[in-house]
Order: C-alpha cells, then sequence, then structure tokens
C-alpha cells in the first residue's frame, strides 16, 4: 500500500479505483494506456479514439469538505462505451455498480480510503460521433483526504 503525495491525490483515487475495478474483472487498466482492440479499457480522464469498448474515470467536483477533519465527498464520472449492441454499456454500468455502489472501508490499491461509495446519477445511453453507445454514470465517494489544514486524528 502506497500513501497519496500531497497534491496528487485525484490521481490516487482514480488509479486506485482503476485497479480495484481491473482486480474485479471490470476490464484492463494499463497506466500507460496502451490497450488491445478487444480489451474493455479503463482510461483516466476521458475516452480514447480506440479500443471501441472503454470505460473512463474522471473526478469533477466535490459535495463537500470537512473542515477540521480529512474526509470529503468527492465526484466521479464513469463513462462506458460499446460499439453494436446498446445493452453492452449497460453491462459494463452495471459491472461498475456491482463494485462500488455501497462499498465502505475500502483501502484502494494507491492508499486512498474510501469511506462509502454510492451511484447518484445514470444518464440514458447515446451516440458518439462515430456511431458507437456511450453512457455516463457518476458517484458520490466519501473519502479520507487529509491535508496540512485538516487534522488527521
Amino acid at each position: 500500500m502506497t500513501t497519496p503525495l500531497p497534491g496528487q491525490f485525484s490521481r490516487a483515487l482514480l488509479n486506485g479505483l482503476a485497479e480495484l475495478l481491473a482486480a474485479r474483472g471490470v476490464g484492463v487498466w494499463s497506466p500507460i494506456g496502451k490497450y488491445l482492440a478487444d480489451q474493455l479499457a479503463l482510461t483516466i480522464g476521458g475516452l480514447p479514439s480506440t479500443p471501441d469498448t472503454a470505460i473512463s474515470l474522471a473526478v469533477y467536483g466535490t459535495a463537500g469538505d470537512d473542515l477540521e477533519g480529512g474526509d470529503s465527498i468527492v465526484l466521479v464520472q464513469f463513462r462506458m462505451r460499446a460499439k453494436g449492441d446498446p445493452r453492452d454499456v449497460g453491462d459494463y454500468a452495471d459491472a461498475v455498480f456491482s463494485v462500488l455502489h455501497g462499498l465502505t472501508e475500502t483501502r484502494l490499491p494507491s492508499g486512498v480510503l474510501v469511506l462509502l461509495a454510492r451511484r447518484t446519477v445514470v444518464a440514458p445511453p447515446s451516440r458518439d460521433s462515430s456511431g458507437r453507445w456511450e453512457r455516463a454514470d457518476s458517484y458520490e465517494l466519501m473519502v479520507h483526504w487529509p491535508t496540512v489544514q485538516r487534522d488527521d486524528e
């Protein structure tokens, strides 16, 4: 287990979530972004042009930060993409839900402690400019994020 470096909490959170999903059989995580055409890629920050099947993870805000303790609620979007059958993006979303929704007191491989995770938004499927199906689900993750001003105790 590692501890997130100061100023790299969001990076550690996303990397840790990708590692957790990969370990639980939801896609393939490559920290360098190299994927085979037939893999379900777990990516950070946006969907790559290839492969056609991918899940992108991105932090898009917070819903609250404790001023004294080290807890925060971080908003994370999971954007799924599939080619062909529109139900495939639903299957990918269901797999993410199965791993994350209701997750409690779990230390990610990157060192981030997730206190509680819950899905808050399910967007309807739509098509991208290449005709591939996409769907975005959003999660609130209560995490332990100590900082210099927010005591760890």
